[in-house]
């Protein structure tokens, strides 16, 4: 076996001691070549070995193969090193436990906490108590009680209350923090995606999003949520079994939302000067939005479609849409046109200009084509389509109903007809 590989002047004179193996001699460079294409590849991968670099005292434990360390104690391994106060090192597992803090720092960041403990044979660091983890970049961090460092892979794993920040600059010098927090995360550093269990929440900006189980993969900016998930984001306002978000990675505005199942979707748009606001909620199996810096450009409900919009003076006034497909298009976030597929049916009501409602309009048909007056927030055309179902519509004149609608006289009692018992 090889003991000591050392280089030096091969003009040097070589002595044996006599104590020692008789064997030693110079090798030549191609006869050390010839002797490292025959060992295994293991014999080069062995991981460099862990150094107590301080320590100021050092005593024997009772443990077999265990040392104490105090004050000032520092470790090294490959490019890590760790620091506390207390450690006890077992040299034979080569697993150090520090309860007298903890820092350790890896080349792209660093744990703290205030105990912890490093095992150099699955290159694995536990930290505990007051967590919290970072990296040179300033690009995330991560607080919590407990936290499992995977130095090979660069996966972090807390379990206990965790907190993952994540820190983008803007062009403007600003920054954009995205903020998780679960029960238990799992951060892979190596292709920045995490993965949160249990009571989920994320939010950016004035975004929110709660879930059972979510998925955010920063690298290709999209979000996977699962188990009763639910998305704010300002006017907006989706429910379902699942939603898939995208995100623009330089603007971070979102772009697109995918639900599935058990779909609902609401969008609100505020009150201008004299215009009402107005709400737009859609229903079906599968709800797809498209997005414009945060404003919605089109909503696509699919199966089952159910939608309806109304204005926030006149809440009792729905118009409705249904079919087997909505397709609705948004300018600046309010209602450009619509289109209902299969089975279509709708219902829109006449607002007049002192805000009464003079009658509503009631349509059929195989396709239902809908163009809105942003201005007026109404109904500017609409057109029917018939193959399967005949198309068909009719007026009702609401004010007409109200005034034929038969009054109730009240007479003064002492009008009224008295009925003695007979």
């Amino acid at each position: 076996n090889v003991t000591y590989l050392v280089e030096v002047e091969e003009t040097e004179a070589l002595s044996v001691k006599e104590d020692e193996n008789q064997a030693v001699k110079w090798w030549t460079f191609e006869e050390l070549l010839a002797f490292a294409l025959l060992l295994p590849v293991g014999a080069f991968a062995q991981s460099s070995p862990l150094i107590m670099k301080h320590a100021d005292n050092l005593a024997v434990a009772r443990k077999r193969g265990s040392l104490l360390l105090e004050g000032r104690v520092f470790f090294v391994h490959d490019s890590v090193q760790f620091r506390t106060q207390r450690a006890t090192w077992n040299k034979d597992a080569e697993v150090v436990n520090c309860d007298g803090g903890f820092l350790f720092t890896h080349p792209s960041g660093f744990i703290q906490a205030k105990s912890g403990m490093y095992r150099k044979k699955q290159s694995l660091a536990t930290a505990m108590g007051d967590v919290i983890a970072g990296d040179s970049a300033s690009s995330y961090r991560f607080t919590g009680d407990f936290l499992e460092y995977d130095r090979e892979n660069e996966i972090l794993t807390m379990p206990q209350k965790p907190k993952l920040y994540q820190y983008e600059k803007r062009k403007d010098g600003g920054t954009d923090t995205l903020t998780i927090e679960a029960n238990k995360i799992i951060y892979n550093k190596k292709a920045s995606f995490a993965e949160a269990y249990k009571n989920v929440k994320v939010t950016q900006s004035d975004m929110v999003v709660t879930c059972d189980t979510g998925y955010f993969d920063r690298a290709n900016s999209w979000l996977s949520l699962k188990g009763h998930p639910t998305f704010d984001m300002k006017n907006y306002h989706l429910t379902g079994d699942s939603i898939y978000l995208t995100i623009d990675e330089n603007k971070k505005t979102l772009t697109s939302a995918l639900v599935i199942r058990n779909a609902h979707g609401i969008s609100k748009e505020d009150p201008k000067k004299n215009a009402p606001g107005n709400v737009t909620e859609a229903f079906g199996d599968t709800l797809y939005c498209e997005f414009k810096d945060n404003k919605i450009e089109r909503l696509y409900v699919n199966l089952n479609a159910k939608g309806f919009f109304y204005e926030t003076d006149l809440p009792d006034y729905r118009n409705l849409m249904d079919g087997n497909r909505l397709d609705m298009y948004f300018k600046k976030g309010k209602m450009d046109h619509a289109v209902v597929s299969g089975k279509a049916q709708s219902t829109y009501f006449y607002v007049k200009k002192d805000r009464t409602v003079s009658g509503k309009n009631e349509a059929a048909g195989d396709t239902i084509n809908i163009v809105f007056d942003p201005l007026k927030n109404a109904v500017k055309t609409l057109r029917l389509l018939g193959r399967s179902t005949i198309a068909s519509g009719r007026y009702v004149d609401l004010e007409k109903e109200q005034r034929e609608k038969p009054t109730l006289r009240i007479l003064p009692y002492s009008l009224a007809p008295v009925c003695d018992n007979l």
